[in-house]
């Protein structure tokens, strides 16, 4: 008979962000080992609030399937003697496998005959088997931080204080630490404090709901959006930053929507002040205006863990915290525009970037020659821009709002920049120089922004690498994955050819004096690392492993790297392109073994094969690297297509290692320049056909 099985960890408040990856991990590791276990069952429920995490799983059955085990013995001439009596080696056997002689067979295999015995293991019980399981996937959820506490020897995202674990009626026998698994299970914190009993599984949810919790987050989650677009709606505004909703859904246990408001006169500050006071300092939903997305209202949305005798109170509440917040917002706002953004620049002298590599405003310095070295081919009309706007990109570190708020960092330098009658484009690259801040996030929309952006990141790169400070397996602590990432996609979407060896040595230059390594072997790490996140960027983007390693030797131009990638890609499944491939898979193979010459003697070419390929050669090299040049690399690869026959031939009918030594060597100097000519694109030897 088939029964359900549930199982709740109960424990103090776990970090919001901790609960969706836990519950992903119990629903897969009890899946797997249930298969490995040949126990049906029906689909894994998981449940998540801040203080329980729990699973829940019908129609297990009652004992494990049986299972049937084969074991082999010796071979057969030396289980038995000349007389058909079984030997030592049989007999040992036998008592080994739990069997007498007799029931003992002869197994046919194809080494020859062996002993054989073969048994059925009755299936073990289900209420053995699970605590085992519970209890080793318990102490192998992966949060990102433990503690210890009265428990030594285990550890958890938060101290447990109780553990709930019934299959059908039964109490399993799950033990964490010095806490074993009972009936009970608890409501919420505040509405229904005391302990309750688990008196039928499938009703789980419905007796935490009596108790004021809703396991199911998705559920929560709906509980929450409906009750927060409601209220929206009736005061003729929308809510619209949903992506908060999957933090505080795991902040609470039981939601309940409370309308606040603030007064007019905030709606004067910056609205990503607001914003961020809302959002990310008292996880409010800021209301926008119904006709136009990006006017705020003053209104907000909290979302409380109680429900209250009377809103009212719970409202003050959070509009006089709020409030609090915004007026230190709008003090440090009026104090920052009377400081002009270039004393607050000037102040970088006093911040210390990394002992290693210097102040702020030294890092600033730094990066802004790399970023005038850069306009000088991207954008030369606008020097005096990046200039002004690297001068001005970090100024705003040492204002009051970012000092309170550094979720503001670009924003309100930006808004400074404007309002002191800065250059709208520096001010916008003050801004968008921090962009893109994820690997697939918003990129700067002007040129400026793009050059101080690359230039700020590519001297941290640099200078942890010249410090000594390299990534190593997950640590990361400056982000220098991310930030380079986020230059190669600013010059893959913007086009820009940049060299990302100049770039370095542009770089590395400026920092000479901070360096503890050598520079050329910094250049050379940096370079690798740049080419190693290149190659996860063109993975992204569907380019094959093999087509990857062909153009990425040559890796330096990102943008000129993507292109002959994505032109190989698209010729890669022509007929002719095999032939191209192997071709100069044999000529690498055969230049490994003899020393090639220079240029092709035409009074040499002996066989009609070989002055037909010279001729198409010839014919086609021109056009192919004039194409080169210019990037049009799909037209040049199209060219190649004449060459499949001549090369099909030329390796069907002429010996390559000749007797004859000119021969011979003008030959493989033919070759030479032929996959010299393929390797303006790339390695095609790499390349699987």
């Amino acid at each position: 008979m088939a029964k359900s099985l549930l199982f709740e960890i109960g424990s103090e408040e776990i970090p919001s962000g901790f609960i969706v990856p836990a519950l992903s991990f119990m629903r897969t590791y009890v899946t797997k080992k249930f298969a490995e276990a040949r126990l049906n069952h029906e689909p894994v429920s998981v449940f998540g609030t801040p203080r329980r995490l729990a699973l829940s799983v019908k129609g297990l059955a009652e004992t494990l399937p049986d299972t049937v085990e084969t074991r082999m013995g010796p071979a057969k001439q030396a289980a038995f003697d000349k007389d058909g009596n079984p030997t030592k080696a049989a007999l040992g056997f036998a008592r080994s496998a739990g069997v007498d002689i007799a029931d003992v067979s002869i197994a046919n295999t194809p080494k020859g005959e062996y002993l054989s015995v073969t048994r059925t293991i009755p299936g073990k019980p289900t209420t053995e088997f699970l605590p085992v399981t519970l209890e080793e996937m318990m102490s192998q959820i992966p949060f990102t931080k433990t503690m210890r506490w009265s428990n030594p020897d285990v550890r958890f995202a938060r101290p447990v204080h109780w553990i709930a674990a019934l299959y059908g009626d039964e109490i399993l026998p799950v033990k964490f630490g010095n806490i074993t698994a009972g009936a009970k299970t608890y409501g919420n914190r505040f509405m229904a404090p005391a302990a309750i009993e688990i008196k039928s599984v499938n009703s789980y949810e419905e007796l935490l709901a009596s108790n004021y919790v809703i396991p199911d987050i998705e559920k929560r989650k709906a509980a929450i959006w409906d009750g927060v677009t409601l209220n929206a709606t009736n005061l003729k505004a929308v809510v619209k930053d949903k992506e908060l909703l999957d933090e505080v859904v795991n902040l609470l246990e039981y939601p309940h929507v409370i309308i606040g408001r603030f007064d007019d006169a905030f709606l004067d500050l910056p609205p990503e002040v607001l914003v961020t006071v809302m959002i990310h300092h008292q996880r409010y939903f800021p209301m926008y205006s119904l006709d136009d997305a990006t006017s705020l209202r003053p209104y907000f949305v909290a979302v409380s863990n109680i429900v209250p005798k009377n809103d009212t109170v719970v409202r003050a509440g959070n509009e006089r915290v709020l409030k609090a917040r915004l007026d230190d917002g709008k003090y440090f706002f009026t104090e920052d525009l009377n400081v002009p953004l270039k004393e607050y620049a000037e102040k970088l002298k006093d911040v210390i970037f990394h002992k290693d590599m210097g102040t702020s405003y030294e890092k600033m310095e730094r990066f802004r020659k790399v970023a005038l070295y850069l306009a000088e081919t991207l954008a030369p009309e606008k020097k005096e821009l990046v200039s002004e706007a690297a001068y001005l990109s970090k100024a705003d570190l040492n204002s009051l709002m970012v000092c309170e708020f550094p979720e503001l960092q670009g924003i309100m330098g930006r808004e400074y920049a404007l309002r002191q009658g800065t250059d709208p484009e520096v001010a916008q690259a003050i801004r968008e120089h921090y962009l893109p801040t994820s690997a697939e996030g918003e990129l700067p929309k002007d040129v400026i922004g793009d050059i101080v952006g690359m230039a700020d990141r590519i001297d941290t790169v640099c200078g942890c690498f010249g410090v000594g400070l390299i990534p190593t397996g997950t640590s990361d602590p400056f982000a220098l994955r991310r930030q380079t990432i986020a230059i190669e996609n600013i010059i893959l979407a913007k086009g820009y050819r940049v060299s990302i060896t100049d770039l370095i040595e542009q770089a590395l230059l400026n920092l000479a004096p901070k360096l503890k390594r050598d520079g050329a072997q910094v250049r050379d790490d940096v370079l690798s690392f740049f080419r190693s996140r290149f190659v996860s960027i063109l993975q992204g983007k569907g380019i094959s492993g093999d087509v990857i390693e062909a153009v990425a030797r040559d890796f330096d131009d990102p943008l000129d790297t993507f292109m002959r990638a994505d032109a190989l890609m698209s010729v890669k499944p022509e007929p002719w392109f095999g032939s191209i491939c192997a071709a100069s898979k044999r000529v690498e193979n055969i230049l490994k073994k003899v020393e090639a010459a220079g240029d092709v003697a035409e009074n040499l070419l002996a066989q009609d094969e070989e002055k037909a390929l010279y001729k198409s050669f010839k014919e086609m090299e021109a056009p192919f690297i004039a194409h080169s040049v210019k990037g049009e690399y799909a037209s040049a690869l199209k060219l190649l297509a004449g060459l499949k026959e001549p090369i099909d031939s030329f390796f069907d009918k002429v010996l390559v290692m000749s007797e004859d030594i000119e021969v011979r060597a003008n030959r493989i100097a033919l070759l030479k320049n032929l996959v010299g000519l393929f390797d303006r694109v790339a390695q095609f030897s790499k390349i699987s056909t």
